[in-house]
């Protein structure tokens, strides 16, 4: 590994504990083979969310197919609702006990575990031959939290199979829907276990040498490893002098309470505004403003999940730069004053005066309330809020925000078709108000926790003597930083005051 790209600095805003990780790094990312590697893994563990989202773009696909319509008998409503609501009950069911199996077989086994249950579940669901079948199904296959890149590839395939003339239109669509999962199955065997669970499991070797290979790139002589090493074992220390692991940690001492807020109100609110009403019932809204040609509903979903794609890339590359805090807030405002509003308005005067000039301007709507959303919310509860989780209760709180995802979803998913086929548009004067709420929220009570370490997130919860790091307390080396000689070492001793 390049000496020159394990500069350790501190003295940033947080604390004397931190270090400001964008210095750690002389080039891109892509440049160094050990995190091309390291990504690499990261993407067949995502893998298996793509189901979900790949699940979204299907419901809303096969309402479009004039044969799953036939097949089961044209729901509407509440009926409707239990095609789309019971996969999340599904979830909530499995999280009860899916923080045991995450602590004591590790992360890599409890991945698998469910990738193989949702091949099971989806391959008895492609098969259905009744509603109850089919529900039942829905509900064994129930995977964690909506991607784009599932979405996307479900919503253009659904577009294709528009063309067989049999149930094989649907079923096929269906099928695709374990991809993510064999994949999963494949591969994450060979992904390195958390590093974190690993040390607090005792195997502290191991999770050393996951460090070495995957952050430096096999050099011994890099202080990185060390340093990392030192913030895991002196932040479980710390974490486990803090509560005994009881679900009662959750609420003990002020940083956690404050990480439990995060989490829940995080999980309910990024779901309620706005996104589980497209995602699942976007060929109801585009019904209701007399867009009812299956391959025009198909066409709009496949663009729109194409659009969401890029944008979600887009906002992935750019978070760190702007910041957590500041990509939600702008995130929230302009789908809120450039989306949902705008959105109301127009379905109101479609309604009520048959505009359809109004009525064909919700289609452009629902594109940038969905690209505003998904810039910034379509990673924040698998990277923001796990930021802000410390690991003696991040399983219990990755639990907590599953089960309230998912029961948001499911509450919605029964909720969005009878309010839409009852209320109509004034509806969304509720998820307007909704979003106006989850503003407040992000502004008053979320901190900022980029372009610092897991461990250190800590010093903002805990306060700055929470992760104790000895790298700090003697002094902060700095390697190859002299423009002048590459080979040169700085050694300087630093003050850093202030509080968290």
């Amino acid at each position: 590994m390049d000496k020159q790209q394990n500069q350790i600095i501190a003295g940033t805003d947080r604390g004397a504990t931190t270090i400001n990780v964008q210095q750690l790094l002389t080039k891109p990312w892509y440049q160094y083979q050990h995190l091309r590697r390291l990504y690499g893994w990261l993407v067949v563990v995502l893998m298996v969310q793509a189901t979900n989202g790949f699940d979204g773009s299907l419901m809303n696909g096969l309402q479009a197919l004039t044969y799953w319509q036939k097949y089961f008998n044209y729901p509407t409503g509440a009926q409707l609702g239990i095609f789309n609501g019971t996969q999340g009950l599904g979830s909530v069911f499995a999280v009860t006990f899916l923080w045991w199996l995450v602590e004591k077989v590790g992360r890599r086994i409890t991945i698998m575990m469910g990738a193989v249950i949702i091949i099971i579940g989806v391959f008895i669901q492609s098969f259905a031959t009744s509603l109850a079948m089919f529900v039942t199904n829905r509900w064994g296959s129930s995977p964690a939290l909506e991607p784009s890149l599932g979405a996307f590839i479900a919503a253009w395939v659904t577009l294709g199979t528009l063309t067989i003339q049999s149930d094989w239109s649907w079923r096929s669509v269906s099928l695709l829907q374990m991809f993510p999962s064999l994949i999963s199955i494949t591969l994450t065997w060979f992904v390195p276990e958390s590093p974190r669970w690993l040390v607090a499991k005792g195997k502290v070797a191991k999770a050393r040498k996951i460090l070495l290979d995957y952050h430096c790139g096999g050099d011994e002589s890099d202080p990185l490893v060390d340093f990392e090493m030192h913030e895991i074992e002196s932040t479980l220390a710390f974490e486990r002098e803090q509560g005994n692991g009881g679900w009662t940690a959750l609420f003990r001492t002020k940083g956690n309470r404050w990480r439990t807020w995060v989490v829940a109100s995080c999980s309910i609110l990024s779901q309620a505004t706005g996104t589980t009403l497209i995602g699942y019932y976007l060929v109801v809204v585009l019904t209701g403003i007399g867009v009812t040609n299956p391959r025009t509903q198909s066409i709009i979903n496949g663009c729109l999940t194409l659009s969401n794609m890029l944008f979600a890339f887009w906002g992935a590359y750019v978070i760190d730069k702007f910041g957590r805090r500041r990509m939600m807030l702008t995130s929230l405002t302009g789908q809120l004053i450039c989306g949902f509003i705008p959105w109301t308005i127009c379905s109101a005067l479609y309604t009520q005066s048959g505009n359809h000039s109004a009525g064909h301007a919700v289609i452009a709507f629902i594109f940038i309330s969905s690209a505003f959303y998904a810039t910034t919310w379509n990673g924040i509860l698998t990277g923001y809020t796990v930021e802000c989780m410390s690991y003696d209760v991040r399983s219990k709180l990755i639990v907590t925000q599953n089960f309230l995802v998912q029961g948001t979803i499911t509450g919605l998913n029964y909720l969005n078709p009878v309010a839409l086929k009852n209320v109509g548009w004034k509806y969304y004067i509720a998820i307007d108000a909704i979003i106006v709420l989850a503003f407040i929220v992000v502004y008053f009570t979320y901190p900022e926790t980029s372009k610092i370490t897991l461990e250190e997130v800590s010093t903002i919860f805990d306060g700055k003597h929470a992760v104790k790091n000895a790298l700090f307390e003697e002094q902060v080396v700095m390697e190859g930083i002299s423009k002048g000689d590459d080979k040169a070492v700085m050694v300087e001793r630093r003050e850093v005051s202030g509080d968290v």
